[in-house]
């Protein structure tokens, strides 16, 4: 659903046990973008089926145009989404959107945010910005426990916007007094940054893998295994992450289905 904020919905009653959930982050690569051989058409499939797979509780999203999202919800029938296009508030522009199966999540209210100083007008701009930038959000229940979720996408050249969304996003949470939270992303910065030391130091806690390559954007190329970590998964600091991992599932003549890889961790709601 695409608009600032649903109806409320339970699913369930409150549980004394753990629940586990799978949240996902990826950056898919605007389906207008002129790649050549990466271009959407010939990396779509690919990618619909990576996602298929993973099947994940939670799908953070960015760089998706409007078309992008409905090929998505085709593809992923059990999901509701929340989010809108950056540049209207409604199709237009980039949709840093929030996938979440309805069958373990309910929505009690959800939108998106404007990263500006005035982040309930559609379109508005950080400072040092070309464009408008976003984060989605949503208030679940699950099984009756609380847990909220945010999504954005970071400007890739404006520090000062970035500290704005990180800033923005950590006292958005804190208004929800203690709720349990996700946050995933791309924050077009690094752990150890200030965005992120913005949110580390607010008590959010960095999923990482705990081997191998921690690189999440390759540029289309899958040989890349230095270089930048920008896609990121933070949970608050009462949820129990019980693995983080890079999906690094390459197209049947050895390609990325986008030019990041999706981050995919398993955590538990206690």
């Amino acid at each position: 659903m695409f608009g600032a904020a649903v109806a409320a919905l339970m699913i369930g009653s409150g549980s004394l046990e753990p629940i586990e959930l799978k949240a996902m982050t990826y950056n898919l690569r605007y389906a207008t973008a002129q790649d050549g051989e990466n271009s959407w058409p010939y990396r779509r499939a690919a990618l619909l089926e990576l996602v298929q797979k993973q099947n994940p509780d939670i799908l953070g999203v960015q760089e998706a145009l409007a078309s992008q999202i409905d090929e998505l919800r085709l593809a992923l029938p059990g999901h509701d989404v929340v989010g809108v296009g950056r540049d209207d508030g409604v199709r237009s522009g980039e949709f840093s959107a929030i996938f979440y199966r309805k069958d373990r999540l309910g929505m009690r209210v959800g939108g998106t945010r404007w990263i500006s100083e005035t982040p309930e007008v559609p379109g508005s701009k950080g400072p040092g910005t070309t464009l408008p930038r976003v984060f989605a959000w949503g208030e679940f229940l699950v099984a009756g426990k609380e847990l909220l979720v945010m999504n954005a996408h970071f400007d890739h050249q404006s520090a000062a916007a970035r500290l704005m969304g990180a800033e923005q996003m950590r006292d958005f949470a804190a208004d929800r007094e203690g709720m349990p939270g996700v946050i995933v992303g791309d924050f077009n910065c690094n752990l150890g940054s200030e965005p992120l030391n913005a949110l580390v130091e607010s008590g959010w806690v960095p999923c990482e893998p705990q081997s191998g390559s921690k690189v999440t954007f390759t540029g289309f190329n899958p040989t890349v295994v230095d270089g930048k970590a920008i896609d990121h998964i933070l949970v608050s600091a009462g949820l129990r992450v019980l693995e983080t991992v890079i999906d690094r599932t390459l197209t049947p003549d050895g390609r990325t289905p986008s030019d990041h890889y999706p981050v995919i961790v398993r955590f538990t709601l206690d």
